[in-house]
């Protein structure tokens, strides 16, 4: 694949949705094994500002904190998006989130206001704030 075609098929995918700079050097380098050409079209999609890791990682923090996740949850989902470690710290650190509303909030609409009566019953909601990302110094807080 030549350069211009790369970029296109580049423009192409993110006509689509957005991408990363991680996940758009994988797509680009499975259709061109030259990594000089792969490289020239990542600086042009970069300088024509098509890809923004932290426009990108601003928007998936917004759409992970209205699935009420926590903190490690959604790093976790930007590092699977292919996000340097970095950018997902500043924009957590931007991001204005009260962690241990956001915990509460996941813990009454799935288990509603009512505190656990049982150990059983703790050890759920423990475990399910847990999956969602929240740490566990904030869960104990909620609960108790």
């Amino acid at each position: 694949m030549s350069q211009e075609q790369l970029y296109d098929f580049a423009v192409g995918l993110l006509a689509k949705r957005d991408y990363s700079s991680g996940e758009m050097h994988r797509n680009l380098s499975r259709q061109n094994s030259d990594d000089e050409i792969v490289d020239r079209v990542m600086e042009r999609l970069l300088s024509h500002h098509y890809l923004d890791d932290v426009r990108l990682a601003e928007k998936e923090i917004s759409k992970q904190l209205s699935k009420l996740y926590g903190v490690s949850r959604i790093k976790q989902e930007l590092r699977q998006r292919g996000l340097d470690p970095l950018v997902i710290e500043q924009v957590l650190e931007d991001t204005d989130v009260d962690w241990f509303e956001l915990c509460f909030k996941a813990k009454e609409k799935k288990f509603g206001d009512s505190q656990p009566q049982e150990q059983n019953e703790k050890a759920k909601m423990i475990r399910y704030l847990q999956y969602r990302g929240h740490s566990l110094s904030v869960i104990l807080e909620c609960i108790s």
